[in-house]
């Protein structure tokens, strides 16, 4: 009985080690997504090697038992913010449910590693063993931890939105939602030179910024079919491209930001490094089209993208 109730408390502190490494929003980074995989893994090892390999059944259901209620949590939390609930199921609304949310999922990746180190991957002096660990350990903590990250943990519901839903978002959006105390001479950037800058600079353009984030796929529709648009008004409107995201340590990854390849002129991405204009427009997700006069003053709000000629039409109206 008493070593039952070691494993029950076992069971609890590797849940707490996950939710420090995987759901704590100052520590979910990929070293600490190595080091609860590693803790997972390794201690499900020596737990084993102590009892001789023979844990039963049973005693591998308490092992388990915290960490699989510390997953149904996890989606749980997921159902009740909206993530399982798409008005049209795409090719990308169920390519990002199964990707985003199951492959690269930490909690469900940290609980097939404990199952695996319960059951299969017993004996570190394998070297197959060893390379499938390493293997799970490092792959998913460098490969896509940033990723899910940026995706799920730092992100908002509306970036799981299908495209059909981001064109519904244009439509609804109008001008007199817009808010006209925003001047954009009150807010400041870094560019590719990590100097903080101001967007005002061409005094006899207006001026548009598109917000954008790596994983945000109406992001990247826009990067591809708005550029034939923004050429062909190039001498009333100067474009940015200015990068959003939650977590300040993203925002920081300047090499990684700056070298965005779907952006073909990278001179013209700006980070907006403490998010004021975010926080100040109420913005959520991406991207939002924000055309600004020659004064800087908000003249147009535009939020998501469905549809390239009626985002470009929009714009057009307001260029004298």
């Amino acid at each position: 009985m008493k070593n039952k109730f070691l494993f029950f408390c076992y069971g609890f502190l590797l849940a707490s080690i996950w939710g420090v490494c995987f759901l704590d929003s100052t520590m979910a980074d990929k070293v600490t997504a190595a080091m609860g995989l590693a803790f997972t893994f390794l201690s499900a090892y020596f737990l084993q090697r102590q009892y001789g390999f023979s844990l039963s059944k049973v005693d591998k259901c308490i092992v388990a038992l915290f960490p699989l209620i510390f997953l149904i949590g996890l989606y749980n939390s997921l159902i009740d913010f909206g993530y399982f609930r798409f008005k049209m199921y795409n090719f990308s609304a169920i390519f990002q449910t199964v990707f985003y949310l199951q492959i690269i999922n930490p909690g469900l990746i940290a609980f097939i590693t404990l199952v695996l180190g319960l059951t299969w991957l017993k004996d570190l002096r394998n070297p197959a063993n060893v390379f499938v660990f390493s293997f799970i350990t490092l792959f998913y903590s460098y490969l896509f931890m940033y990723e899910w990250k940026l995706r799920w943990h730092d992100g908002k519901r509306i970036n799981f939105d299908t495209e059909a839903q981001a064109s519904n978002s244009v439509i609804k959006t109008n001008d007199q939602e817009l808010n006209h105390n925003i001047n954009l001479a009150n807010f400041a950037f870094i560019n590719a030179t990590l100097d903080t800058v101001s967007l005002l600079d061409n005094a006899d353009k207006y001026i548009l910024l598109e917000t954008w984030a790596e994983t945000c796929a109406p992001c990247r529709k826009a990067m591809l079919e708005m550029p034939s648009f923004y050429q062909s008004v190039a001498d009333k409107l100067s474009v940015f491209y200015v990068y959003e995201n939650r977590k300040a340590s993203v925002r920081d990854n300047f090499e990684q930001i700056f070298s965005f390849k779907e952006i073909k002129d990278t001179s013209r991405i700006v980070i907006d490094i403490e998010q004021e204009l975010y926080h100040a427009l109420g913005m959520q997700g991406y991207p939002y089209f924000l055309l600004f006069d020659a004064k800087g003053n908000l003249i147009l709000h535009i939020q998501g993208y469905g549809n390239k000629d009626n985002i470009a039409a929009r714009i057009a109206v307001h260029l004298k």
